[in-house]
């Protein structure tokens, strides 16, 4: 409805002024791309067309570098430079969709040049992705696997015996696609039998906890099975065996499911154990590279996006109107903040969920340096997607 209206209205105006046209362009097109102003300088040393073509593209560059700038951080800008300029910044054609000039002249020995352009969005951040910047501006987050395997009907028997092909092979893909692995042997080691048994049916705040306890952000859980599908191939001593696997992700600060799949594998050996191994392997293959473009959808929209979701949990709180004071703050003084959700208040705790365009590290060094009146916020926990703190009743 509302892109037919915008439609009619561009349309309408089409032929009237050039300028109100660029407008309808942009808004239609903003999902797509980012409309930027920038301009560009160049020295003339000579031919002052060369200085002209110089200056339109520094100014493209300075576009396209702004809106590379939307997307991270100063800091990770300022420490990955030299790779954003080599791979980036010195190939602004593959990122400018097009441009228009805005404004040109010559100021003593220098030509200075204005420009709107149209920069892709979806471009830029399949090139900062592929240059491995994606996870460092997810701050590195490290992820836990925690499979439970079996492969049943081992020599045609009924007994079952553990192999941990699943959580290598899913352990091996994550880490070719550059993720930071926690060792699940250490984890099993120390996680009680009970939390693990939790953990695999997929409790997401048992997934969540020993995610935390570990230094995990991401918890991959599930369980692998194989078995006979129907006795020997014709004519032959081979097997067909079959597994399936299903796994559940899990963001560990707040307990969120980021994904959940389910992956089926087959393969034909002579021995059962061997044959559902592999049966697993192909099965964990498959299901690894959906979880893993899961989890880089999950955090292209938290980097990428707008604003994200950050549950807020305040306690120690010994009157509403604190509460009230908080959110107003966060609504009216804090900037990013889209809006402000109040998901329950109970015995001086609190929890908000809000949708903000930033780290919540900097909506963490806000609160803690805010004196509201009567009391402070100090923060006890900090972690991608959430943020607690404890309010101290006077100065």
């Amino acid at each position: 409805m509302i892109q037919v209206a915008t439609q009619r209205l561009c349309a309408g105006v089409g032929h009237a002024i050039g300028l109100i046209f660029v407008l309808c362009f942009v808004f239609t097109t903003a999902a797509f791309a980012e409309m930027i102003t920038a301009e560009g300088v160049a020295a003339i040393t000579g031919n002052v067309t060369i200085a002209r073509e110089k200056a339109i593209d520094d100014a493209l560059r300075r576009a396209v570098e702004q809106a590379v700038g939307t997307m991270i951080s100063s800091d990770t800008m300022t420490n990955n430079f030299q790779v954003v300029h080599d791979k980036i910044l010195a190939q602004t054609s593959g990122y400018v969709k097009s441009y228009q000039i805005l404004k040109e002249e010559q100021v003593g020995q220098e030509f200075r040049v204005t420009v709107m352009a149209d920069v892709g969005r979806e471009n830029l951040q399949g090139s900062l992705e592929a240059l491995g910047l994606l996870q460092v501006l997810k701050e590195k987050p490290k992820v836990m696997v925690i499979i439970e395997e079996k492969v049943g009907g081992l020599f045609g028997t009924t007994a079952w015996e553990n192999v941990g092909q699943a959580e290598s092979t899913i352990m091996e893909r994550l880490m070719a696609a550059g993720f930071n692995v926690v060792d699940p042997a250490t984890v099993r080691a120390n996680i009680p039998r009970d939390k693990a048994l939790r953990l695999l049916e997929g409790d997401p705040k048992a997934a969540a906890t020993a995610g935390l306890q570990y230094g995990a952000q991401v918890v991959i859980t599930g369980r692998s099975f194989s078995k006979n599908a129907g006795g020997r191939l014709l004519g032959t001593q081979m097997q067909s065996i079959q597994a399936t696997l299903q796994a559940r992700v899990v963001r560990a600060d707040d307990g969120r499911v980021i994904s959940s799949r389910s992956e089926q594998g087959t393969k034909a050996h002579i021995d059962e154990m061997q044959g559902g191994a592999l049966a697993i392997k192909e099965a964990s293959e498959k299901l690894s590279d959906t979880v893993i473009n899961d989890i880089l959808s999950s955090w292209k929209k938290e980097v990428y996006g707008r604003s994200q979701e950050i549950t807020l949990v305040i306690s120690g709180l010994v009157s509403y109107r604190h509460l009230a004071a908080v959110k107003k703050f966060l609504e009216g003084d804090l900037q990013g903040v889209k809006a402000v959700h109040q998901r329950n208040f109970t015995q001086g705790t609190a929890e908000l969920q809000l949708d903000y365009a930033g780290k919540t590290s900097v909506i963490a060094d806000e609160l803690s340096t805010k004196q509201f009146t009567g009391f402070r916020l100090e923060p006890t926990n900090v972690t991608p997607n959430r943020l607690d703190v404890r309010a101290i009743i006077g100065r």
